[in-house]
């Protein structure tokens, strides 16, 4: 495989391709018996960190993107250009669709599906989160934004949705608003704060259960619920000089 100027490539599978996304932010679609080049797009921004998924749409796959913005505090002398979601035909790399008005320099989560084409795009620096979704019209596919909420998102990682409602950890450079909850509506439910405190760790969802890590050193176990926070367990499993507020346990579930 080639190795695409020294950078590791991120994979995505759908049917025969493999999709790859590395840091000159573009997205590559190998075949995967031959690793023979099927498809590549032209380059989106300097710098973008999330990884390309396999989103269902009426049905069909498409590969979708989170493209960061671009301010000049990361990039001096470079004009505000907003970010974007963009959606891909798996087969040929045709373009199906665009979200143009996201708004996050350091995008590093992929999408998050909440049905009837809705997904969630959530970030922790300038914007929380956008639900948008994505209709035909006129025989095309069109990228709608339902609603913008700056009192919800996740700066490491994608939301969970689950029954409705969407969980993250909303732990960022100047927010510690913990595990919150917010409906398909855009309303947050609930954040836990300090109390306790979820800063930038990992989250699953297993039989029923949140599983997640606060960052630091601790491992929670959490009855996801729109009521409140519901914690049903604790563990303290790390303990280094490292394993503080916001540091030493990023790594996913």
């Amino acid at each position: 495989m080639l190795d695409f100027e020294g950078k590791e490539p991120i994979m995505v599978r759908s049917g025969q391709e493999d999709f790859l996304s590395d840091d000159v932010s573009i997205m590559i679609a190998l075949n995967k018996k031959t690793g023979k080049e099927v498809w590549k797009t032209a380059p989106y921004v300097e710098i973008t960190y999330a990884s390309p998924s396999v989103v269902k749409v009426s049905g069909e796959d498409h590969i979708s993107i989170v493209v960061s913005s671009v301010n000049n505090v990361q990039n001096r002398n470079t004009p505000k250009k907003m970010g974007s979601v963009i959606g891909y035909e798996p087969k040929t790399g045709k373009k199906l669709w665009s979200y143009d008005n996201w708004d996050c320099h350091i995008s590093c989560s992929p999408v998050t599906a909440a049905g009837d084409n809705k997904f969630l795009i959530v970030g922790g620096y300038e914007r929380g989160s956008t639900l948008i979704q994505v209709v035909k019209e006129n025989g095309k596919y069109v990228a709608k934004e339902l609603f913008v909420q700056n009192e919800f998102g996740d700066q490491t990682k994608p939301a969970l949705f689950i029954d409705g409602h969407f969980y993250a950890q909303y732990g960022t450079n100047n927010r510690r608003d913990g595990l919150c909850c917010m409906d398909i509506n855009g309303n947050v439910l609930w954040k836990t704060k300090r109390a306790p405190n979820f800063d930038k760790g990992s989250m699953i969802y297993a039989d029923g259960l949140l599983l997640a890590t606060d960052g630091a050193n601790a491992l929670y176990l959490v009855e996801p619920s729109p009521e409140g926070y519901k914690q049903l367990a604790k563990a303290d499993l790390l303990k280094s000089d490292i394993a503080t507020e916001g540091r030493g346990n990023w790594a996913p579930l």
